[in-house]
């Protein structure tokens, strides 16, 4: 893949039951968008989830360390 026109962070805690939904999303707006999905240490069943998109989606999975540290390691 070229390099992507416009990534697309989504910050995630605690949210599987509308991942899915929003990461699908992401994906059918185009071949141009790079999709990072960070996940602040969730509880549920978020990771796994995460987890069936392989290379699809570039995952971070971090410590639960807040909304901010979650965009701000999407960024990075």
């Amino acid at each position: 893949m070229a390099d992507p026109l416009v990534s697309v962070i989504i910050a995630n805690h605690n949210y599987a039951a509308y991942l899915s939904q929003a990461i699908d999303s992401v994906l059918t707006a185009g071949d141009a968008i790079e999709l990072i999905v960070v996940d602040d240490g969730s509880r549920d069943d978020s990771r796994a989830l995460i987890s069936r998109y392989g290379t699809q989606i570039r995952s971070i999975l971090q410590a639960n360390a807040g909304a901010c540290a979650a965009r701000n390691a999407g960024l990075a």
